[in-house]
């Protein structure tokens, strides 16, 4: 994997708009968090257009991301907010760019796809909080200790810190690969979809209001894809509101566990990265993980930086 330069102080982080409408107000109050951490920021060009339930239209939305990438004094993108649209943009995208210019780029939800465009260019990149949402409401809304050491590789090597609940015992070493499980699944036989057959891989998956059926379905289907076949070990997210009713008789953990009955090594629940109610915690994807799962507690640690 290629890891972009470490962010310093005073360096430049670009602001994109690459998938849903973004709110002006908003924007400007997470910009001012990013230079409050000791950042400059630069917006970009159109980020505040609207087309439908998206910032624009693909050609907007591409040139935000193309100029961010081709200036020199910009050292990382931060991504305004998700929503839909970034699949749109995917088949355009200039890779030789985007590899000529590594840029540390941090969000989730449908970035999530961007992530994964990242990966198969052998990018890392940074699944946390961005401009728009967390950002945007400062200190509690997201950790800041995990994005300064993702953003600056400041503070010691990543880790999940405690509250993992172990749902299966073990320990697993592989690439920490993932993000938001229906944008996973989306991918699911695109020029972009998740493989990990050839690669050890951790995977992380997180969601919000997907009933405990789909969440099923889509673990299903990218087992069915091929998706799953490196896949050594299983970190879930907080999953808000995605647990069945008190009386349902089945608990949303039972369920991924019977979807990924067969696939052996640990696996553990409730790291709060992406769709979360507490602080969102920042998660380095593309660098090498380990997974601990035993005597009643789990614990994610990165073996590398995200970045140099």
């Amino acid at each position: 994997m290629a890891r972009p330069r470490a962010l310093r102080r005073g360096d430049r982080i670009g602001v994109a708009a690459p998938a849903g409408p973004v709110d002006a107000e908003r924007l400007a109050r997470g910009v001012a968090e990013l230079e409050r951490l000791g950042f400059a920021v630069s917006v970009a060009d159109d980020a505040l257009e609207r087309r439908g339930f998206t910032a624009g239209d693909v050609e907007t939305r591409l040139r935000q991301l193309h100029t961010l990438f081709a200036d020199g004094e910009v050292k990382a993108i931060a991504c305004a907010r998700g929503g839909a649209g970034l699949l749109q943009l995917l088949p355009h995208l200039d890779r030789e760019l985007l590899l000529a210019q590594p840029k540390l780029v941090l969000g989730y939800s449908d970035v999530t796809l961007l992530h994964l465009l990242l990966g198969q260019l052998g990018l890392t990149s940074l699944h946390g909080p961005m401009v728009a949402r967390e950002l945007a409401d400062g200190d509690g809304a997201y950790d800041r200790p995990s994005l300064w050491q993702g953003m600056t590789g400041e503070g010691g090597p990543w880790a999940s810190g405690p509250g993992l609940v172990p749902l299966r015992d073990g320990k697993a070493e592989g690439v920490l690969r993932g993000g938001c499980l229906s944008l996973l699944a989306a991918a699911a036989g695109t020029p972009w979809a998740l493989r990990t057959g050839d690669e050890a891989t951790i995977l992380f998956l997180e969601d919000v209001d997907e009933p405990p059926y789909r969440i099923d379905r889509m673990l299903r289907q990218l087992r069915l894809s091929g998706a799953l076949g490196g896949v050594r070990g299983v970190v879930l997210g907080e999953m808000r509101g995605c647990r069945p009713a008190r009386d349902a008789g089945y608990t949303l953990e039972e369920v991924v566990l019977e979807a990924l009955a067969g696939l052996d090594g640990p696996v553990v629940a409730g790291l709060p990265s992406g769709h979360v109610s507490s602080a969102n915690v920042t998660v380095p994807l593309g660098v090498p993980a380990r997974l601990t799962c035993r005597d009643g507690g789990g614990h994610l640690e990165a073996c590398e930086p995200a970045v140099r």
